[in-house]
């Protein structure tokens, strides 16, 4: 342990936290040309009382004083605290859930053992909060950097990031929690549900969230790929089929949605986040402004206005936006130009492969993964520009720029087939294009790219070796912070909504499509894993009770189309009408001819295609028969 090779850790406040070991769980790095005066000032900061401005951790100097590094602690007495602020719900004697009470501790289930209380997420958050709290009092600048300048109450964390004499920080990996995590996590090679409660402790809410919701999402599928394959293996006429598909996807979209809300309630229980209490948020790091007070909190904070911010958006970034859907429009439009030029050059070379005519969709595919890639750095650039002061509000604003994109872009073409061109062979080839080469594009960055990596950089992926393990503490932190920073889930859960989308709208077209993404879902979890645990940097997770917006976002998306789309397409009514008209016809012919007797004249004369014109002496025949008509 780095506690007892070195021994350099501060004392913490509190007396009976004194003589426990210490374990190092954050990493705080400095910049390169880092001055002794500034590094010893910090740790002062770090370890001062809160009174005074201060975190009340315990900190450790890294190799030496004169080391760019600095390692991170808590105490027990100041995790628990820290509990109760945060408004975690944990176990009450009772058996109940109930929010955390540091005077009333001994009542909680196992609060003398911190590291069965706390999980080692919410330790890892407890401590960033707790830096970023640290606040200058009497400086006006930062020591050894006189052009750094400090107001009182501004968080010296943010400041030094901002002026670089921060470079980046991090959490650090438990190994042998993270080796039994592995182990029940991905490693095998059953198909066993994944351990999300032990997912939580180690990475916290938001990621579990997603681990669960991916594993709810893709279990959910067997039923339509069941269904799908077998009206594939039966040859079902495409009438029937369709009708079949509308009225199961409406029953399964409505009843996962509810199932999900159901589920991710009782894990937030389980977890103590469902009934937090609300905390206000800090400034995020890169909001700027001139300074001025908190009317809230009474803090000295930077303001912005928020007629400036609502400038922006409307008047540059929803233009951008606009600009972005008429290129994917376009590119659509060209999709349609192509797609008839290879059909009529396809038609005048006999000779030809017929796998020329899936060119115009994997190429439109190809186009469509482009521009959602580029689309979204610019949203991030333009998000950042818009100066939100909250970082919930700048994922949403992100989230809602790149939802809407995304949704016009995979989706619009499809729409236009279905509604306008109403081509069910069109329809199903590019629908098959997109969700196969998407798949395959996904699969090929999501794991022969770490499978590369690991090979050409072990030591950069964080594997294992034999000089590693035996390697001093200090260098094998030293190898996580040489680790990618985590870049959050924003794109796994956009991955998930599109399939939410191509299955729910257009699996009747394309029945397979459930059973490919359950196949690609199922990959989709062992390489976010491996990511996640040998790739990246662990990640700081905040509790959560819920997966978010996106939720928000798949319930919206869900209500709107229920009542934008008819649930049997036009084409589709037209076909279901021509067979009931025909059958009708048919049976009414069939029962005229049986009411004819001798001393009865008809006269029948052509109206519409396949209508029966009768004389007056038929009426009463025509009567009876659209009475028998009534009764069937």
């Amino acid at each position: 342990m780095l506690a007892a090779a070195m021994g350099s850790w501060t004392r913490p406040l509190c007396k009976c936290c004194a003589s426990l070991p210490v374990q190092p769980q954050v990493t705080l790095e400095l910049s390169e040309n880092i001055s002794v005066e500034t590094k010893r000032w910090l740790m002062s900061r770090i370890q001062a009382e809160k009174i005074a401005g201060g975190a009340e951790l315990m900190v450790h100097p890294g190799e030496d004083d004169e080391g760019n590094m600095l390692l991170v602690s808590a105490s027990r007495h100041v995790l628990l605290r820290a509990a109760e602020v945060l408004g975690l719900y944990k176990l009450y004697k009772d058996g109940s859930m109930i929010s955390f009470c540091y005077r009333d501790r001994r009542n909680f289930e196992n609060s003398d053992n911190i590291d069965e209380f706390l999980t080692l997420a919410e330790c890892q958050f407890i401590i960033l909060r707790s830096l970023g709290n640290i606040k200058a009092v009497d400086e006006k600048y930062v020591p050894g950097y006189p052009t750094t300048s400090l107001y009182p109450g501004e968080s010296i964390f943010n400041r030094l990031q901002k002026s670089k004499i921060l470079l980046g920080f991090y959490p650090l990996h438990q190994e042998e929690m993270l080796s039994e995590l592995e182990k029940c996590w991905y490693s095998h090679r059953k198909l066993t549900l994944q351990p999300i409660d032990s997912i939580y402790r180690y990475y916290g809410g938001s990621v579990a969230m997603y681990f669960s919701f991916l594993e709810f999402f893709t279990c959910s599928l067997a039923p339509m790929a069941i269904f799908g394959t077998t009206v594939v293996a039966l040859s079902m006429d495409t009438v029937d089929k369709c009708i079949l598909f509308s009225v199961f996807n409406i029953i399964w979209s409505t009843v996962i949605m509810e199932l999900w809300k159901r589920h991710s309630f009782v894990l937030s229980y389980t977890w103590g986040t469902l009934q937090m209490n609300s905390q206000f948020e800090e400034p995020r790091m890169g909001y700027e402004g001139p300074m001025g007070t908190n009317p809230i909190t009474l803090r000295h904070q930077p303001y912005y206005p928020a007629w400036k911010r609502k400038v922006k958006i409307w008047l540059v970034s929803v233009p951008f936006l606009c600009l972005f859907l008429a290129i994917a429009l376009y590119g659509t439009f060209i999709f349609f130009r192509l797609e008839a030029w290879v059909k009529g050059f396809y038609s005048e070379h006999e000779n030809c492969w017929t796998c020329v005519l899936y060119l115009p969709s994997i190429l439109h595919a190809l186009y469509i993964t482009g521009l959602n890639i580029l689309h979204k750095m610019v949203a991030e650039v333009l998000t950042e520009w818009e100066n939100h002061r909250l970082e919930s509000s700048f994922q949403n604003h992100l989230t809602v720029k790149v939802l809407v994109f995304r949704f016009v872009n995979c989706f619009s073409a499809l729409f236009y087939i279905s509604f306008y061109l109403q081509d069910l062979e069109l329809l199903r080839k590019n629908l098959a294009s997109l969700l196969i080469l998407t798949q395959i594009i996904n699969q090929f960055t999501e794991t022969l790219v770490p499978y590369f990596y690991k090979i050409l950089h072990p030591k950069r992926a964080g594997l294992k070796s034999c000089t590693m393990e035996n390697a001093p503490e200090i260098d094998k932190i030293k190898l996580q912070g040489q680790k990618t920073p985590f870049p959050g889930m924003f794109d796994e859960y956009m991955e998930l909504f599109v399939q939410f989308g191509y299955v729910s709208l257009f699996s009747c077209i394309y029945p397979l499509s459930a059973l490919l993404i359950i196949l690609n879902n199922i990959t989709e979890i062992r390489t976010d894993a491996l990511k996640l645990c040998h790739l990246f940097q662990k990640p700081f997770i905040s509790p959560a009770a819920n997966i978010g917006v996106w939720q928000h976002a798949l319930l919206v998306i869900k209500i709107t189309l229920a009542f934008a789309i008819p649930d049997i397409p036009a084409w589709v009514k037209l076909r279901i009408d021509r067979v009931e008209y025909q059958s009708l016809h048919a049976l009414k012919h069939k029962l005229f001819e049986e009411d004819k007797g001798p001393g009865r004249e008809t006269e029948e004369k052509e109206g519409w295609p396949g209508e029966i014109v009768r004389s007056d002496s038929a009426d009463s025949s025509l009567h009876a028969s659209n009475r028998q008509l009534n009764l069937l």
